[in-house]
């Protein structure tokens, strides 16, 4: 039985955003192997209720240590980007010195923001697992520079730097690295020589065959995680790059997740555009959709959405840039585009072709079946831990 230490900066529960949804799926699949008892330390996550349980896997055990504000100008002088900085907290490097010594054989960094505490973690006589869940050294860059004002731009620079430090300081003490996509994997391929890739593993309930019918609303369902300062942008650029021809003709948008008040405030009186909020069950609202959409361009990735999606039997229209990870087979499943005028033009000409969005349905979530179950995890990250 392998005992492993699952460090993450946030704990992977609730299961509100990509990044929790992507840890709990290859939590789960290590440990219905049986072989290994994982223990997962992280700082509490936003939304989570008093005494719920995370995860509640059998041969999964779990310390939470609650959230500390982090100094607000304290990152700045730090080596540290500024999520690891506030995620290292004085309380979280206590509680984790005293879990170090527990004789193990594999430790996991979860996500770069949980480095902060790379220096606790080297020299313990464990193997290292680093999980990318981006390319931050690429990604952080690119975020900076497409945001405005001289300022905020320069101090998102500053921050992406430290990133790209941390991350090849962690590729670099890492004994295995998984990451998501085989674009992240050609990237990281030159700093690190064990590099495994594995897809997300779906968690959620398969729906059985969908018909899309004429009654069913001409809308579209846009799930997120609005936190980080990308997937705001992403949002914004949505909302007025894409909407507007949504508009002219009658096609809603019916958004999901935690929004900020400002975008709210912006949008919240256009008849076309819905804000749900965080769900707790978006099942229901999936049944009142022809198409899901996934055209953010900033952040890269894998979006979890698409699972979501698919496995719902709801169509996709997205931009060519933010399915990364997905097979061509399953791109052809999908509707595709090069950017937000060419995707609204293909929204407008496919949202009326039941025939068109129930033969794409059926057929993408029958290829999702192959490649993101649990056992295709199982797989993978038995091949890690486990070989």
């Amino acid at each position: 039985m392998k005992r492993v230490l699952w460090i993450s900066g946030r704990a992977p529960a609730p299961l509100y955003s990509g990044d929790a949804l992507y840890s709990a799926g290859l939590i789960e699949a290590l440990a219905v192997s049986r072989k290994a008892a994982i223990h997962v330390f992280g700082t509490e996550r936003a939304g989570r209720k008093d005494g719920e349980k995370p995860l509640g896997l059998p041969g999964v055990t779990c310390s939470i240590v609650r959230a500390v504000n982090g100094a607000r100008f304290g990152s700045l002088v730090s080596s540290l980007p500024r999520d690891a900085y506030n995620l290292a907290s004085a309380l979280f490097r206590k509680e984790l010195k005293g879990i170090l010594d527990r004789g193990w054989d594999w430790i996991v960094i979860d996500h770069a923001n949980s480095a902060g505490v790379l220096d606790m973690v080297k020299n313990r006589g464990a193997r290292i697992c680093y999980i990318a869940h981006n390319a931050e050294g690429l990604v952080r860059a690119s975020v900076a520079r497409a945001f405005d004002g001289v300022a905020r731009r320069a101090v998102m620079r500053v921050d992406a730097e430290k990133y790209r430090r941390l991350e090849r300081k962690i590729v670099e003490a890492a004994d295995a690295l998984i990451c998501i996509t085989s674009d992240d994997a050609a990237y990281f391929h030159r700093f690190s020589k064990n590099i495994h890739v594995i897809p997300p593993v779906y968690l959620g309930t398969v729906r059985a065959a969908r018909t899309i019918v004429e009654a069913c609303p001409r809308s579209l369902i846009l799930l997120g995680s609005f936190e980080w300062a990308a997937k705001q942008r992403n949002l914004q650029q949505i909302l007025e790059g894409l909407v507007p021809t949504l508009r002219r003709n009658a096609i809603s948008l019916q958004v999901v997740g935690a929004v900020p008040e400002t975008i709210r405030t912006k949008h919240e009186g256009d008849p076309f555009v819905t804000f749900h909020g965080r769900l707790p069950d978006v099942r229901p609202l999936f049944e009142t959709c022809r198409g899901g959409l996934v055209a953010e361009v900033l952040g890269g990735g894998f979006k979890l959405k698409i699972l979501d999606y698919a496995f719902a039997g709801v169509p996709i229209f997205g931009l060519r840039t933010a399915l990364t990870g997905m097979a061509p087979e399953e791109r052809s499943a999908m509707f595709e585009a090069e950017n937000l005028s060419e995707l609204a033009s293909l929204i407008v000409r496919n949202i009326d072709d039941l025939e068109g969005l129930n033969r794409r349905q059926t057929e993408l979530q029958g290829l999702a079946a192959q490649r993101f179950g649990l056992a295709a995890g199982m797989k993978g990250m038995s091949r890690v831990f486990l070989g």
